[in-house]
């Protein structure tokens, strides 16, 4: 049940690529984030109730909560920008679960495609973070490098 259809499979690609270039070039947020995002993953893929998917998802719903805070935690102990967007983002998606709880006209395919729009979101925020990383690194050697000015 985890790859069964394209669009999962593509997810899987693109999140699998993105976490592995985050851990492979980020700074300590991006790492952090990046295992956060796949643990999230595999674990929603666990607690996923398939027999009843049209109800709300209870236990996804938990996952993207800790998800939630542990970006909350990060942007405060980090100076990144992305890390706000990020947990933007994944406030928006504990929204979605919250909108289907609240109401039942809210069914499976707005609940999903919402899901899915804010996790691509977060998604390119951390390769965004990566890129932003990389470029400050790259500019840090040669400012130390540079004449002192008088």
């Amino acid at each position: 049940m985890f790859l069964h259809s394209l669009p999962q499979q593509i997810w899987f690609v693109v999140m699998a690529a993105n976490s592995a270039f985050a851990l492979w070039r980020g700074g300590a947020p991006e790492r952090w984030m990046s295992a956060a995002y796949v643990a999230a993953w595999l674990v929603s893929r666990a607690v996923y109730n398939y027999r009843d998917w049209l109800d709300p998802q209870w236990a996804v719903l938990g996952v993207d909560l800790v998800l939630l805070a542990a970006s909350v935690v990060l942007a405060l102990a980090y100076n990144r920008i992305w890390l706000l967007f990020a947990t933007a983002f994944q406030l928006l998606a504990v929204v979605i679960h919250v909108a289907i709880m609240a109401d039942a006209s809210v069914r499976a395919l707005p609940y999903v495609r919402g899901l899915v729009i804010w996790s691509y979101l977060t998604q390119l925020t951390l390769f965004v973070g990566v890129l932003q990383h990389l470029q400050a690194r790259r500019l840090q050697p040669t400012e130390a490098m540079a004449p002192a000015r008088r």
